[in-house]
């Protein structure tokens, strides 16, 4: 919460030493000039147009302030996909304060051991095991008993994990404490506890996400990360995973309007390290959303598994 407070008011400051707080300053004081001169207009002959021009500070004052409310940071940015009932949001913040449904990144042996080794305590799948289940004792059962009809290879040799290793994109639903969420399988783990994913399985991965929840999930709001930026270890920047789950989850949207919302999360220390810009990613939103293109008929949407 603090970094967050931290965050916001710096870049309060930047955009209020920045031009387009001098072009918002100017900009008011259009708008306060236009209502003297109309003043003046009507009230000629009168007292009332020389205490405003006497007053002129105070206008100042209010320039100065319209200014700074105008160029206050924005911590969200939502717009609503043209032709479906269906809004998208980039939020920064935490994961776990929002509403809906939450969408968990995994791995492609299931893996829950929260560890140096294996799942690490500060990754999305640690925390969200910690607040959920209190430890993986509890979450394996359920998450095993989802796995259970599918397919999967055995791994052989020594592992730090599973041995068990499902194909990515394999998803899972789990209602814990009344609140569902989905363990969708991003990346593989090596015998080290290591995980390597790739751009390609992400995209994989979206795909088959997009579909079992259009099949087995239910129609409502949704909540996920910048899914494959933490221990996947995706060489793409998070601006680009972004941008690749917008544009995966509007070509899902296609076929059938499963979500009331999307609401991807990024967390207040990655937009501070990374220098992320959420005007940019909202530019890129708002361009998405209205211009989306739909198939039609028995067309297969882009983005989905062939």
């Amino acid at each position: 919460m603090m970094l967050r407070i931290v965050h916001y008011c710096w870049t309060w400051i930047k955009n209020l030493i920045s031009i387009r707080a001098f072009s918002a300053v100017l900009s008011s004081f259009g708008a306060l000039w236009l209502v003297v001169e109309i003043t003046s207009f009507f009230f000629e002959g009168t007292e009332w147009p020389n205490v405003i021009r006497h007053s002129w500070h105070w206008f100042g004052l209010a320039g100065v302030f319209i200014a700074s409310w105008l160029c206050r940071p924005h911590l969200s940015v939502s717009h609503k996909l043209n032709g479906r009932d269906v809004t998208i949001e980039i939020a920064i913040g935490d994961l776990f304060s929002y509403p809906g449904a939450i969408i968990i990144g995994s791995n492609t042996t299931f893996d829950t051991r929260i560890s140096r080794e294996l799942i690490s305590e500060k990754s999305i799948q640690g925390i969200f095991t910690r607040k959920f289940y209190g430890g993986e004792t509890q979450l394996d059962p359920e998450l095993s008993a989802g796995l259970s009809a599918l397919p999967c290879e055995t791994l052989q040799g020594k592992r730090v994990g599973k041995s068990s290793r499902y194909p990515v994109g394999t998803c899972v639903r789990l209602n814990p404490k009344q609140h569902t969420s989905y363990f969708v399988a991003l990346a593989d783990i090596n015998e080290h506890g290591v995980a390597c994913g790739t751009f390609d399985g992400l995209k994989e991965s979206l795909a088959k996400l997009w579909v079992f929840i259009g099949s087995r999930g239910m129609k409502e709001s949704f909540v996920m990360p910048v899914i494959g930026t933490g221990f996947t270890r995706l060489k793409q920047t998070r601006e680009e995973v972004v941008r690749e789950i917008i544009k995966s989850f509007i070509a899902a949207c296609s076929e059938t309007t499963f979500a009331d919302k999307l609401t991807i999360v990024i967390a207040t220390q990655d937009v501070v390290k990374h220098h992320i810009s959420l005007d940019d990613l909202g530019s890129f939103l708002r361009h998405e959303c209205l211009y989306a293109s739909f198939s039609r008929g028995n067309q297969q949407a882009v983005g989905t598994p062939v």
